[in-house]
Formats: structure tokens, sequence, C-alpha cells
């Protein structure tokens, strides 16, 4: 279910229980409780994060459950909301900012969601060298060369969601930071040199607005 969806359906059948990742399609979960008409329902957060997020979840009263779910973990979880329901006891809005603020909060604003197939990875703009195509998937290659991350999104997607006086897409496969772009190199055609000293090729086609660019045209 998507982001959009996810927002109509909770405020139409005004469901007593609703079970929310952390990260959406696009945006949080907390992005989505915030445009809702009423947050009068029980919520079992389930999230792949570490155990200082599931500590920071049980000190706000949350129920949480941690992927990959856990059967009988489901069924605590869902007793509590039943209690809490009895008790009419709805997560308050000042809960929620809380959980915001503890989760997303020791990260910069700036930072960029990236969500693959079994983890999700939160990295700054300046750490990213380029960006790759890989089918239906993204590849990032970043300053610590050690870290590898994936996305389940296309190179195009992040295209659009990245500042465009930054990045800049020299080919069909290759997305550039051009903070860490050291000279294009013209020996054996037209190529990007990276910090990372990886070449990555300009396409006839996004050559002259990429030099245009560079020169503040």
């Amino acid at each position: 279910m998507s982001y959009d969806e996810a927002v109509h359906d909770i405020n139409e059948f005004k469901s007593d229980l609703v079970f929310l990742d952390i990260v959406l399609d696009r945006g949080t979960s907390f992005d989505l409780l915030s445009e809702l008409d009423s947050q009068q329902f029980h919520i079992i957060f389930v999230s792949a994060y570490d155990e200082y997020a599931v500590k920071a979840f049980k000190y706000n009263t949350v129920d949480y459950l941690l992927k990959p779910v856990v059967i009988d973990d489901l069924v605590e979880a869902t007793k509590k909301v039943i209690e809490q329901h009895k008790k009419n006891n709805f997560l308050k809005e000042e809960q929620i900012r809380g959980l915001s603020t503890t989760i997303l909060g020791n990260h910069p604003k700036n930072y960029i969601t990236i969500v693959g197939v079994d983890r999700v990875d939160f990295i700054r703009p300046e750490e990213i060298i380029y960006l790759t195509s890989s089918g239906r998937y993204t590849e990032f290659y970043l300053t610590n060369k050690k870290r590898k991350v994936v996305s389940s999104q296309s190179l195009g997607d992040y295209e659009n969601a990245l500042d465009t006086t930054l990045f800049y897409r020299v080919n069909n496969s290759h997305l550039v930071n051009l903070t860490h772009l050291l000279k294009i190199n013209k020996l054996a055609g037209n190529y990007c040199e990276m910090t990372n000293g990886v070449l990555l090729p300009i396409s006839r086609r996004r050559f002259e607005g990429l030099m245009k660019y560079l020169k503040g045209d």
C-alpha cells in the first residue's frame, strides 16, 4: 500500500488498529500521521530499527514489532492494544512528536532515506560520490568505501529528489555529485574523474549541458 492510499484508507475506514512501518514509499509514518483527520486509533509500529530505537518506542509506551515479525510478539502486541482500547487509551499527539524526534532526530534534516530490500539506510548528500542504475535498483557509492547502500528505487527517482545544484546526470546510468568531481578527462572521450578515482562516461547529449552548468551559463 502506498503513502497516499494509506492516508485515504485510514481516514475512510475509521480503523481501531493500524500497523505502520517507519519509512514508507515517500516520507515516514510520522508524516502520514500528521495528515490524518483524526488519530483516534491504536498503532503498532513495525520496525527494522536497532535496539536503541526499540527502547525509545518502549519508553513512549508504544507497541512495536521488530522485523522479521515473530507471531508470538504479534499476539502480545495485539493483546496490549485490546487492553488500551478498553481503557480508551490512545497514542497522544505529543507522544508521536516525541517518537519522531527520537527516531529521526539523530539524523540531519537533509538526510536521505534509502529503502532497500532488507534494510533502511540514512545518508547525507555530501557522502554520495555518485549513484549508478542497476536494473530496477540504484547503487550508492559513498565516501565511506566500506559502506554499500542499494536502494529499491530507480535512478530517476533520485534525480528528481536530490538537489539539482549538486547532482548532475552524466549518462543514463550515472548521477554524480559535482562536489566530488575532480576534473573532466578528454583523453579517451569525455569522462568525469571522481574523488574515489572512478572515471564515469559523459554522454554526448549531456556533455554540452554539463559544461554550460559548470561555467555558470
